[in-house]
């Protein structure tokens, strides 16, 4: 019993350090581009059923209004996940946007994914994985170039 407490306690140390460092980095994105003045950023941490399984999320949403009082929007997801299953674990760090409808035709709408790193393996090497993944995402040159003339 002590192993699995120890398991929990390590899963749910090394969530909150990549959720703190996903939180200064999303928040350093708002400081380097300039999405104009309707802007929220959200930072949640999710725990989900799935089956058989349970994924732990770190979420850090950036929304931008591109209508009054955010009726058309657009968001930039920076995501930290775990998917622990019986027998193996899994771990992804992503940065995804959606330019949503408002988009229009011709300028890309949709979800796009910037940046991905995904592994499978243990519980372990899932959570040392996701640390490593959450402190690389600062070491990129330009994280949002793909999406950012879209805002």
């Amino acid at each position: 019993m002590m192993q699995i407490q120890q398991g929990v306690v390590m899963t749910l140390a090394g969530l909150s350090e990549s959720h703190e460092e996903l939180t200064e980095f999303s928040r350093s994105l708002l400081r380097e581009y300039h999405f104009g003045n309707d802007v929220e950023l959200v930072h949640q941490i999710l725990v989900d059923p799935i089956g058989e399984s349970v994924e732990l999320t770190s979420l850090h949403r950036i929304t931008v209004s591109v209508g009054p009082d955010f009726e058309d929007c657009q968001e930039i997801d920076i995501v930290a996940r775990i998917l622990i299953g019986e027998s193996s674990c899994s771990a992804l760090v992503a940065i995804r946007a959606d330019s949503g409808a408002s988009a229009g035709e011709g300028a890309g709408s949709g979800e796009v994914t910037l940046h991905e790193q995904v592994m499978d393996g243990d519980l372990g090497s899932s959570v040392i994985f996701l640390g490593k993944a959450a402190r690389s995402l600062s070491r990129l040159a330009d994280p949002l170039h793909p999406v950012a003339r879209r805002f």
